[in-house]
């Protein structure tokens, strides 16, 4: 075998192990979108549908049997009250990739009063499909309206 012919079959090695290595990683990063990213995704939606009164972008994060009540409550709680802000600050998900947990730090205001407060929210998500339910919140500190 000349040099020319070791050479193209080194090259031709190192090409199919670049790709070999790239697919491995491709498969790595798309295994954390699956859980993280579509978690971030829907927490997400669900936020900035609360503070700017979409209720479209908070009922798919709803369980459907509480979706009614949902949307009630959130009328009657927000009348009067804006959301200057949302912070997601911290977010655990479980080994098993299907449930979660979401520190949401959420500053509002009275229109009527014009002081800004703030609270701190933990949540619980499940996972449902490709989707992501709020099931629970509670806040640790502040209040909400």
């Amino acid at each position: 075998m000349g040099k020319a012919s070791a050479g193209r079959t080194s090259r031709a090695v190192g090409g199919w192990l670049l790709a070999v290595g790239w697919w491995l990683w491709a498969l790595g990063c798309a295994g954390g979108y699956d859980a993280q990213t579509s978690l971030r995704n829907s927490v997400d939606e669900f936020h900035e549908g609360f503070r700017w009164g979409a209720m479209g972008s908070m009922i798919p994060h709803v369980p459907s049997a509480d979706r009614g009540t949902f949307a009630v409550d959130y009328e009657a709680r927000m009348d009067g009250v804006s959301m200057a802000d949302y912070e997601v600050s911290r977010v655990v998900i479980a080994e098993d990739s299907q449930s979660a947990r979401v520190w949401v730090r959420l500053a509002w205001f009275r229109a009527s009063e014009m002081e800004l407060r703030e609270a701190v929210v933990r949540e619980e998500w499940l996972r449902d499909g490709s989707n992501w339910l709020r099931t629970e919140f509670e806040v640790e500190r502040g209040e909400l309206p």
